[in-house]
């Protein structure tokens, strides 16, 4: 499963997108950093903070340069109907793109498919410009992970600085 300093696989998926469908695949992230994150299921209780988490930290990421895209093994009404649901009240709902992945395709060609579950590991891979994974985080179902800890790791691959516990202790207003 390790794709550290491999190139990252092509996909080619449907997205929930600032309220619409819309087609989207790896070409549209070529030559960007980008962020990708999956979650198991929609409506399944931590996820919704998760993508909350990342939602909170768009502009920051945007700010050096990285996209986000977050992935579920759901589909795309599914995602349409959770962002509406009372699971994101008084929630800032995604303005980046939310993958359907409902075939698994692309949760699989990262190597992120939990079979036995029928979902995704809540796992996460950060994309240099080439194509390269820089970076790759993979957690059972019931932990979540901190979107705060995913922004140092980008930021340090991104400035090509170090990326120390100063850097932690200066973001910890986040």
């Amino acid at each position: 499963m390790a794709m550290v300093g491999e190139k990252a696989p092509e996909w080619t998926s449907t997205a929930f997108y600032q309220g619409k469908r819309k087609a989207i695949d790896h070409m549209d992230y070529d030559m960007l950093w980008h962020v990708i994150y999956w979650w198991p299921f929609d409506f399944a209780g931590i996820c919704n903070s998760e993508v909350h988490g990342f939602q909170m930290l768009y502009e920051r990421f945007l700010s050096i340069n990285v996209r986000l895209i977050g992935v579920s093994c759901d589909s795309f009404f599914s995602h349409e109907q959770w962002f509406k649901s009372q699971s994101f009240n008084n929630m800032t709902r995604p303005t980046h793109p939310i993958v359907a992945d409902n075939n698994h395709s692309m949760t699989k060609a990262f190597g992120f498919y939990n079979e036995s579950m029928g979902c995704a590991y809540r796992a996460t891979v950060l994309i240099a410009p080439d194509r390269e994974i820089k970076s790759m985080s993979v957690n059972h179902l019931p932990v979540a992970r901190d979107p705060r800890d995913i922004w140092v790791t980008a930021q340090g691959f991104v400035s090509g600085k170090l990326c120390s516990l100063p850097i932690r202790q200066k973001i910890a207003g986040m």
